[in-house]
């Protein structure tokens, strides 16, 4: 046996089961706010005689400022934007791993090139230091196996050697495509 009540457009629906002498309750094609609901109420079945007092309860706890209604939209808006930051943040992860495999350390890519052409490995070594401890400017200068000579400069002996680096790699490209193009 059923009861239906409207209210606003949504239906309260109290069902019985056989043998049953409670009523249990959903509201009719709103199953989150359904869920939310039966979440926030301390009865979840009532006799038939307290039906009435139910339904006045209910619809009050759903239409109420700030209830249960907006509650659930709230609910279904958070989760929604939720996902999709989520979702936005593994794109930029894979955005950001695709710009790290692009953006490699130069001095490892400069070695690992090297080692593949000559079977040797680079040299580098520190040429000159100028300027006061707290702010030094470091020379670096990359010797590679065919005797090319690279200089570099930075605030610390680690990026020096990278400035080095990417200038050998500059030139160590445009030789390899000047030779592919022969």
């Amino acid at each position: 046996m059923t009861k239906t009540f409207s209210r606003n457009g949504l239906e309260l629906v109290f069902y019985q089961k056989e043998g049953d002498e409670k009523y249990s309750f959903y509201l009719k094609d709103e199953p989150i706010l359904t869920e939310h609901l039966l979440n926030s109420v301390k009865t979840k079945r009532v006799r038939e005689d307290k039906i009435k007092y139910a339904v006045k309860g209910i619809f009050n706890l759903i239409f109420k400022s700030g209830g249960l209604l907006q509650e659930t939209a709230l609910s279904v808006y958070y989760s929604f934007c939720f996902k999709s930051l989520q979702s936005e943040l593994l794109d930029n992860k894979k955005l950001n791993l695709k710009k790290e495999e692009k953006m490699r350390n130069p001095i490892i890519e400069l070695s690992e090139r090297v080692q593949s052409t000559f079977g040797e490995n680079i040299e580098a070594r520190v040429v000159g230091k100028m300027g006061p401890d707290h702010e030094p400017k470091i020379f670096v200068e990359i010797i590679l196996p065919d005797g090319n000579r690279y200089k570099g400069e930075g605030a610390n002996k680690r990026l020096a050697k990278q400035d080095a680096a990417k200038k050998a790699l500059e030139d160590y490209t445009a030789s390899v495509e000047a030779k592919a193009t022969r």
